[in-house]
């Protein structure tokens, strides 16, 4: 399992993300990846997300793509 959480999520919150971690944590095949500056769509953005952020136009951070790519290949 691959867990993704955007830090700056406020449908889906770090404490959302502890609980998973919690609740998996005698698990091996579980990895947990956060990202301290995208939102809900895994875009980059600052400060509190709110939802008027969604209307803008972006993409899902590089990173996350490199993460889920390396996470296939294993």
């Amino acid at each position: 399992m691959l867990i993704l959480q955007k830090e700056r999520d406020y449908q889906v919150t770090m404490e959302d993300f502890q609980g998973w971690q919690q609740a998996l944590s005698s698990r091996q095949n579980v990895t947990f990846k956060s990202y301290p500056q995208l939102n809900h769509l895994f875009i980059e953005g600052m400060g509190k997300s709110v939802p008027a952020e969604y209307q803008n136009a972006g993409y899902v951070a590089e990173p996350v793509i490199n993460d889920i790519a390396e996470w296939i290949k294993k």
